[in-house]
């Protein structure tokens, strides 16, 4: 099962070095899924482009763009599907309070949120059923 990573790791100033090394790699190997994610990101503000204001669409496309910052930091998630309810309610939420300075509610994140796993339910065949319920 998928984790959500929080708490403080504390890292041996002489393993220093050693902990870069590891985490560029691990970046490096999560790359293809994190491209993934944002192409689909583009495609999903394309389609809010076509439904809502220019305002809206980018409220949901930045939301989602930091949604997916924290799947590919916070996790060790590597497919849509393996995706939790408890990641996109408490984790993001909680993440988001400590991590982004803006005035975007709890309400506001579930709509973004729920608008791109149905857009990525209707449009790319990409279904996650625990996360639309979530969602709902």
């Amino acid at each position: 099962m998928a984790k959500v990573y929080t708490g403080k790791v504390m890292i041996p100033g002489d393993k220093i070095e050693e902990y870069f090394k590891l985490m560029a790699e691990a970046e490096k190997k999560r790359e293809p899924f994190r491209q993934s994610l944002l192409d689909l990101n583009q495609e999903f503000y394309a389609f809010l482009q076509s439904k809502f204001s220019d305002r809206t669409a980018r409220k949901h496309f930045s939301i989602v763009e930091m949604f997916v910052e924290f799947i590919c930091r916070q996790t060790d998630v590597e497919k849509i599907e393996e995706i939790t309810r408890g990641m996109v309610n408490t984790h993001f939420k909680n993440w988001w309070r400590r991590k982004v300075w803006d005035s975007t509610t709890p309400d506001e994140l579930r709509v973004a949120l729920r608008k791109f796993f149905v857009f990525l339910a209707e449009a790319k065949g990409i279904v996650n059923e625990k996360v639309l319920k979530a969602l709902q």
